[in-house]
């Protein structure tokens, strides 16, 4: 019995032990069950709101594309050109040595691009190539009207134009201040690309103040942009993310002609000032201080006892010009215009620019160890200021004569050719032995003669070594590709 009672009071043990266990698991089970719906609760809130910001991040450039498509316009061009075609010469012409009249026949070229609506009752900017010479402008509006436009003004040198439409209540694109655009900045470009009409894409600010783009003898402060741009958007708007107006959609780097993640567009600042002189007087006039300018670099600047490479170079000072009657001196180097530093020649140019013929400046120059003050009165840029300089300076070499004008190529682009320096050919005078060669705008000239070039002085100073009559051998790269091109100074 005392057994029996013994074994008993040991279940009775093992019974409360195993109902603890059970109970303890049960409450654990609660409280895990618990945990993971807590933390459930915690991730759900997050993963709500990354799609709230996403939804919202794609809810804006929705909007903005809404809002700003109507006041960007389709501009198609069309050009009548008269072509000579050649005629068959007769039998009696192939044994005299005869010549046919040539037949002139009609050709029509048609262009496109884009336009910005900057005002209701009309006014439209665009690029100056998009309407150069075009004889009849359409404007396609984004609710499919067409309206005939005539060209109120153009400036080549900046690549713009303003032409004029004759409507009211225009849905207006408002400018936005491009100075405060920051490199990385989101932003969107809205064109025409190969007539595919308000064609919406969308980047960042890749660099800004981009220089060595255009050639000749343009001024130029580009954003860069990595924006699809294609042929068909020159002309058109690139917006910020308030659907305010940046810049003027205007030129692409690529080696196929498409697309290759390297955009330009001329700053809204600039393009408004540009725009209201051209609706004011029909053209731009610019100041000119009769100089020839080079930027310094380190070795240069150390050699004239300056600090660093700050400043532009007096390279020569042109006959005629407004410097001749001042106190300004070939090797001078300026430093501040007006109070302001300039760091390089393409700012000096731009600012001087900005200031109307007659304007009276005052350049702090440095020479000989000193630094002085000079004032001169500005005169007006004429056409083409390359022909004052050399129908008074020095005389024309005959070696400028095989027709193309070259560029220097800056340090951001020196990346896209192997052999890293050179003159890039800016212009090739059709008819001339340059393009009878082949050689094209664009490409790159690293040598002359077996010597290496890595500017214009360097190019000029060899080809002025030849006379007519005798050739000279030029190492032109285009793309990944070399070739050596011989090529003889006309005889006048």
């Amino acid at each position: 019995m005392s057994e029996t009672k013994r074994y008993g009071k040991l279940t009775i043990v093992v019974l409360l032990v195993l109902g603890m266990v059970l109970g303890g698991l049960f409450v654990s089970n609660i409280d895990l069950l618990s945990d993971r719906q807590d933390i459930g609760r915690s991730f759900m809130p997050v993963v709500s709101a990354d799609q709230r910001s996403l939804q919202e991040f794609s809810e804006t450039f929705a909007r903005i594309a809404e809002n700003v498509k109507p006041s960007v316009v389709l501009i198609r061009s069309k050009r009548v050109v008269i072509a000579a075609q050649q005629q068959r010469r007769n039998p009696f012409e192939e044994f005299f040595g005869g010549t046919t009249p040539r037949r002139q026949e009609p050709r029509t070229d048609r262009g496109l691009g884009s336009g910005v609506i900057v005002s209701e009752d009309g006014y439209i900017l665009t690029n100056n190539h998009v309407v150069d010479k075009a004889d009849e402008l359409t404007v396609y509006l984004s609710d499919e009207r067409e309206l005939k436009a005539e060209v109120v003004g153009t400036d080549p040198r900046t690549d713009l134009a303003v032409i004029k439409v004759n409507s009211d209540d225009l849905p207006v694109l408002s400018f936005g201040d491009s100075e405060q655009l920051r490199v990385g900045e989101w932003v969107m470009a809205v064109g025409n690309p190969f007539g595919l009409s308000h064609t919406v894409t969308a980047g960042i600010v890749s660099a800004k103040g981009r220089k060595s783009v255009l050639g000749g003898d343009s001024y130029q402060n580009f954003i860069q942009t990595d924006a699809a741009i294609n042929p068909g958007n020159s002309g058109g708007a690139l917006v910020d993310l308030e659907g305010n107006l940046m810049g003027i959609n205007t030129a692409i780097f690529s080696r196929t002609g498409g697309y290759q993640g390297i955009g330009f567009a001329v700053p809204a600042n600039m393009a408004r000032d540009i725009m209201t002189r051209l609706i004011e007087d029909g053209k731009i006039t610019r100041g000119f201080l009769g100089v020839e300018i080079s930027d310094l670099d380190a070795d240069l600047a150390a050699s004239m006892g300056l600090d660093d490479d700050k400043g532009v170079l007096i390279a020569n000072v042109i006959k005629g010009g407004p410097a001749v009657d001042s106190d300004i001196q070939k090797d001078d180097v300026v430093l501040a215009l007006n109070g302001i530093e300039v760091e390089d020649s393409d700012a000096l140019r731009n600012r001087i620019a900005d200031f109307p013929p007659g304007t009276e400046i005052e350049l702090e120059i440095y020479r000989d160890g000193r630094r002085k003050m000079v004032e001169i009165e500005l005169g007006e840029l004429p056409d083409n200021p390359s022909q004052l300089a050399s129908s008074e300076g020095p005389e024309k070499s005959p070696a400028s004569n095989i027709g193309i004008d070259v560029m220097n190529i800056s340090r951001e682009w020196t990346r896209y050719y192997e052999m890293g320096s050179g003159v890039v050919i800016a212009k090739v005078v059709a008819g001339s032995v340059a393009e009878d060669k082949g050689l094209r705008r664009g490409e790159l000239i690293t040598e002359v003669n077996g010597e290496p070039v890595s500017n214009v002085r360097e190019f000029v100073t060899i080809i002025r070594q030849f006379d007519a009559g005798e050739a000279i051998r030029f190492r032109v790269q285009r793309g990944d590709q070399q070739r050596l091109v011989g090529i003889r100074i006309p005889v006048e």
